[in-house]
């Protein structure tokens, strides 16, 4: 099977169709710096709110916890019609007809209760709300670190992003190098000082440059829509490299600062949390006390004279045993303690690892940035002298060739290599749980 070759002017157009496209989608987002993208990314990015969403939930627990303390108040009404009354007539026991006759259950009958029941002692007011807030404390440091990756891929996608400018516009500059040689050709053919072979060299690296500027441009325009979900609005990077140099240098292993992780934080308030449940295990064997007030009223006065009544009452319950059901919580509660310190270990343990891994890639990010620049330097003079040397006659255009394309890979590895720099800084604020943090500076 063959296929045809697609033609520089097909190439040209197809790219041209491409970008402007990108350049009219372009405009409609608007250019901010890194922090600031960080900073709406964390206020209203839509992630962070589910992740908060979901803290808030827990944390109402708090709330519940102290509802041990709080009195019950209750209200109850009845109306009873029978078809049996009672009255009790003193002239039945041979009594004098002036005792009147006493009306125990009337026909129609009416109750009234008001009840306030206030508890006074008891385990689960004593120990639940300190469990609670372990808990919460858990909840909000999950969201803390849900925040914290959020952040991290929205600086991961904003630096990727400044990273496909730079390849772009390394891309632009090979496809201005490549026309001005087309140019440069065309005359020198037209003096009859060169042939077609050189036309056609020059053509080619146009064709390759604007194939280059299409791929990138459609990475670009693939990335911003993510970039845009992250931060909750429509945006895009400022052009040129930087704005990630407040993300700070790493701390030193002796800090200890994979310990300021959100991940780590949550599992030493879930230990927290398992911890307190196995002491409120152990206390379950306190009394409850309660005091309860009452207000009665019957529709009959019967014997006491009167329609109302009240009664205090003070309430004492001492669990002797319960089938065994605490016994069975304490080892529950027990076994979920070890199982929180075990998921500690772990992720102490995984936050330290992501931390010396972060802090290696900056440091080789860093050395391979330095390299590139210095290629880059190299590659641009060495294009230059080239250039020179080719329009004095000394060299052919197929060493103009090889020192743009040169040119060109030796800028495109700087760009990425700068955008790699950012991303590990990034990294490394992420696994000291800082990302968040810094923007408040």
């Amino acid at each position: 099977m063959f296929y045809s070759v697609p033609s520089p002017r097909t190439v040209a157009a197809v790219a041209l169709l491409l970008l402007s496209t990108a350049a009219a989608a372009q405009q409609q987002r608007r250019p901010i710096a890194l922090r600031e993208a960080l900073q709406l990314a964390a206020k209203q990015g839509p992630d962070v709110a589910a992740a908060r969403a979901q803290a808030a939930i827990t944390r109402v627990g708090v709330e519940r916890a102290y509802t041990a303390w709080k009195p019950d108040l209750s209200a109850t009404g009845t109306y009873d019609h029978t078809s049996a009354p009672q009255v009790f007539d003193p002239a039945a026991l041979g009594l004098p007809p002036t005792v009147p006759k006493l009306t125990i259950v009337g026909t129609n009958s009416r109750y009234g209760t008001l009840q306030l029941n206030q508890p006074l002692l008891t385990p689960q007011g004593l120990f639940q709300p300190g469990i609670a807030k372990s808990f919460a404390e858990a909840a909000d440091r999950t969201a803390d670190d849900a925040r914290e990756q959020v952040l991290l891929s929205v600086a991961r996608t904003y630096l990727s992003l400044q990273g496909l400018e730079g390849l772009i516009g390394a891309a632009r500059d090979a496809e201005r190098v490549a026309l001005h040689r087309e140019d440069d050709a065309r005359a020198q053919i037209a003096a009859g000082t060169a042939v077609e072979i050189n036309l056609l060299r020059a053509q080619s690296d146009t064709a390759n440059a604007r194939a280059q500027m299409a791929s990138l441009t459609g990475q670009r325009e693939s990335l911003l829509p993510l970039l845009e979900a992250l931060v909750g609005e429509p945006v895009a990077p400022l052009v040129g490299p930087g704005g990630d140099e407040w993300l700070g240098q790493p701390a030193t292993e002796a800090a200890q600062p994979w310990e300021q992780t959100f991940a780590v934080r949550s599992a030493r308030a879930q230990v927290s949390g398992a911890d307190k449940s196995v002491t409120y295990d152990n206390f379950l064997w306190l009394p409850s006390v309660s005091g309860t007030a009452r207000g009665n009223y019957n529709s009959n006065e019967g014997f006491t004279g009167t329609n109302t009544s009240y009664d205090l009452i003070l309430s004492v319950s001492v669990p002797l045993y319960d089938r065994g059901v605490r016994y069975a919580q304490k080892h529950e509660d027990e076994a979920k303690l070890q199982q929180a310190m075990a998921s500690l270990a772990s992720t102490r343990a995984r936050a330290k690892s992501n931390w010396e891994g972060a802090r290696a890639n900056l440091i080789a990010a860093l050395a391979v940035l330095e390299q590139a620049e210095a290629q880059a330097r190299v590659a641009r003079r060495a294009q230059q002298q080239i250039d020179v040397s080719a329009r004095a006659g000394v060299a052919t255009s197929l060493d103009l060739q090889v020192a743009d394309q040169q040119l060109f890979q030796a800028q495109s590895a700087a760009a990425q290599a700068r955008a790699n720099v950012g991303v590990s800084r990034a990294e490394v604020a992420a696994a000291e749980g800082r990302l968040f943090s810094g923007l408040q500076k």
